[in-house]
């Protein structure tokens, strides 16, 4: 499929009959409408609001975030941190959100491009990139279930590997199960599954490719991301141990 596929012809305008706002609704409940109707946009608009958004709630969250700083400090160095330090250290995360979602988005992009490639697609950068944004607003709202959830059980019941997950790790993870088995298993959380769903699904609609074409690149890029978590498992990095 040649690049001019995914491009506008002269004289042609693409036509959006929603707001930018409903953009951010649809990605979750109309996602084969929503890239259709925003397949040629620019990415600059929801990448901002993206990251806008992802400083937004986590100050917004702040108390959970300090639950969050204070369940990763180990145990042994809880007692001796000040409150002073920990409250710092939960303000000076806000400037880890927007880089946090830039990389997540960049590498979901380059995978995607690089498995499109690979695959006899026709894919470019930015389109890649357009389909990783939408799709990492997925995380966002992991990012606000997970905080709503930790201020509701409090700091007494928070469980740095149990409290962030929303797949099997919430039921059966510990803080003495392997590393590695813990990254493996963060993969099967529900939104890491919805989010590479929404990358199928943007690979189908703006390539016009199968559906069963999409999903096998994003099912490869789904699991390439379990392994930074694998490599940090074997090296012992990881939760702290309570």
């Amino acid at each position: 499929m040649d690049h001019d596929d995914v491009t506008t012809q002269a004289g042609q305008e693409p036509t959006a009959t929603a707001s930018r706002w409903e953009d951010y609704i649809d990605v979750y409940f109309s996602p084969f409408e929503l890239f259709r109707r925003r397949a040629h946009d620019k990415v600059a608009p929801p990448l901002l609001t993206l990251l806008a958004l992802g400083i937004l709630f986590y100050l917004i969250m702040i108390p959970a975030n300090r639950i969050v700083v204070r369940g990763s400090i180990p145990p042994e160095q809880q007692a001796q941190m000040p409150e002073g330090m920990v409250s710092m250290m939960t303000y000076f995360g806000v400037i880890g959100v927007p880089i946090m979602y830039l990389l997540m988005t960049a590498a979901a992009a380059a995978l995607l491009w690089l498995g499109g490639r690979i695959a006899d697609i026709r894919t470019d950068f930015s389109r890649t990139m357009l389909i990783a944004t939408y799709a990492s607003f997925v995380l966002l709202l992991s990012q606000i279930l997970a905080s709503v959830l930790v201020i509701v059980a409090g700091e007494a019941g928070f469980d740095m590997i149990r409290s962030m997950s929303f797949g099997p790790l919430r039921f059966i993870g510990s803080p003495d199960m392997d590393k590695t088995l813990v990254a493996i298993l963060q993969r099967l959380d529900i939104f890491a599954i919805w989010q590479a769903a929404l990358w199928a699904i943007g690979l189908s609609v703006i390539y016009k490719v199968s559906m069963a074409r999409a999903a096998v690149i994003a099912a490869v890029v789904w699991i390439i991301f379990a392994v930074p978590g694998i490599i940090m498992g074997v090296l012992g990095f990881g939760p702290p141990s309570t």
